[in-house]
């Protein structure tokens, strides 16, 4: 992550099922394959799109390249 401050939406997933989605800020847009942490706990970025003028992220709780 680098550069200036982001807001995304994001879904989050925990064993493939979305329990959460919402907004975050971050101090620059992640990567695939970064950790993000989220209400205290590392998830991981499995993608970064762009919809309607905003960064969206799916994010799988641990590292998603496990499962």
């Amino acid at each position: 992550m680098l550069g200036r401050q982001v807001t995304c939406i994001y879904r989050a997933y925990e064993n493939g099922e979305l329990v959460v989605t919402g907004r975050l800020t971050l101090d620059g847009l992640p990567n695939v394959g970064d950790m993000v942490p989220l209400n205290g706990r590392p998830y991981t970025v499995r993608s970064v799109d762009y919809d309607a003028g905003l960064n969206v992220l799916a994010l799988e709780r641990g590292s998603w390249r496990d499962t």
